[in-house]
């Protein structure tokens, strides 16, 4: 292969990988919708990393989904997942419903009280964790992202839009929940 094609594979190779990049977080941004009101948490309730804190929000439904315009409840729970300051980075809030069959998944603080049955699929467990149970799906604490079980995809994120000297502010939420409530 000459130099040229080469340098031009690459060049389409690094161009492709940049717009690729260029897409997802585009298509992030536009994955959240407004919650009819913003949640505030108080930041007190928020102190020690991996302690959960639950929430509902307000949001309605999108236009395109099955009973389009529709006020819906959704039930959340927030957690600070590391030490520092307060930014907004060291908060994330997840929707407690699972992406299976929409069941209220429980949020396990103690990994000593995760089911064996669990342990046994995914190995020990070291950090607090969010259980479905209906089926075991898990989902990691920090980020809600799944781990195991049947679940197709991680949980549902609200998008913590502000942190002041006295409250975590929730104002968004992944529009995806807000198809099939």
């Amino acid at each position: 292969m000459s130099a040229r094609r080469r340098f031009l594979g690459q060049a389409l190779l690094l161009v492709a990988a940049v717009a690729r990049r260029a897409w997802a977080q585009a298509y992030d941004s536009l994955r959240y919708q407004p919650l009819a009101r913003p949640v505030s948490i108080p930041l007190e309730d928020l102190t020690t990393p991996g302690k959960a804190f639950p929430f509902t929000a307000d949001g309605m439904t999108l236009p395109s989904a099955a009973t389009p315009n529709q006020p819906v409840r959704l039930n959340g729970m927030v957690v600070r997942v590391s030490k520092g300051d307060n930014t907004a980075e060291r908060f994330k809030a997840v929707c407690l419903k699972c992406p299976h069959e929409g069941c209220d998944v429980e949020f396990i603080g103690d990994p000593s009280r995760v089911p064996e049955e669990v342990t046994t699929a995914i190995g020990k467990i070291s950090a607090p964790l969010y259980i479905c149970p209906c089926h075991n799906s898990t989902f990691r604490m920090d980020d809600g992202e799944r781990l195991a079980g049947p679940a197709p995809r991680g949980l549902y994120r609200f998008r913590v839009t502000g942190v002041t000297a006295a409250a975590v502010e929730i104002a968004e939420v992944e529009e995806d929940v807000l198809l099939f409530p």
